[in-house]
């Protein structure tokens, strides 16, 4: 089995072909213009996926085929720690539930009620307890976001504020300006629902703001 990278959906689709005996094709869009709009269109068309089929690409998200662990990394990091690691076949190991679609095409990306998840209301300081969950940041009043996340959001908006301190960073014009934020904490999200709640997130504003949050993608 490939390591996990420089493809993260190599291993899954290594399983999918060797043990499984699928054949693959493909089909291209080519973008001529900067990398924050080819990431965006990934996000449209793994959402609209989700939301056609009821879950997300077989090997979107990093996930594996039932009864396969994954590769671990290939760097000088895992090697030096003896980490390094190939992927195997083991009976237990299940792929993970996928999220149920929150693509959203009829409310705001500022609404309370977004995507129909537990959003808080939009304030500028900081968030008093360590939560998991997604979170969007904006400037004071706008309809449009700066940013969209996931993670443990107290850390992940403390980050953000520090690169807005930090000279030369791409996304130091978004976070050095007055920003407020909102949260929906999601203690029972698995990290890679996370990540596809954050997908269809960033596509409900890109299908209905026309644009990427500001910030999004220059990371």
């Amino acid at each position: 089995m490939p390591y996990n990278d420089p493809h993260t959906a190599a291993p899954c689709l290594w399983v999918m072909r060797t043990a499984e005996g699928a054949t693959f094709e493909f089909s291209i869009a080519e973008f001529a213009r900067d990398v924050r709009e080819r990431k965006t269109a990934e996000c449209v068309v793994l959402s609209k996926h989700r939301a056609r089929f009821g879950r997300s690409p077989t090997a979107n998200f990093g996930r594996m085929p039932d009864g396969w662990v994954k590769s671990t990394g290939n760097n000088a990091a895992l090697v030096t720690a003896g980490r390094r690691a190939r992927g195997y076949q083991d009976a237990r190991a299940s792929r993970p539930a996928d999220h149920g679609s929150v693509l959203d095409l009829g409310r705001a990306p500022a609404a309370l009620d977004w995507a129909q998840l537990p959003w808080s209301s939009w304030i500028s300081r900081p968030v008093a307890e360590p939560m998991v969950g997604v979170y969007r940041i904006r400037r004071p009043g706008q309809a449009r976001l700066a940013y969209i996340g996931q993670g443990l959001i107290r850390a992940r908006l403390a980050a953000h504020a520090a690169k807005g301190q930090r000279g030369g960073h791409r996304q130091r014009a978004a976070f050095s300006q007055p920003l407020e934020s909102s949260w929906a904490g999601l203690p029972g999200c698995s990290p890679t629902q996370l990540l596809e709640i954050e997908c269809d997130l960033i596509a409900s504003h890109a299908l209905t703001s026309g644009i990427a949050p500001e910030a999004q993608f220059l990371g």
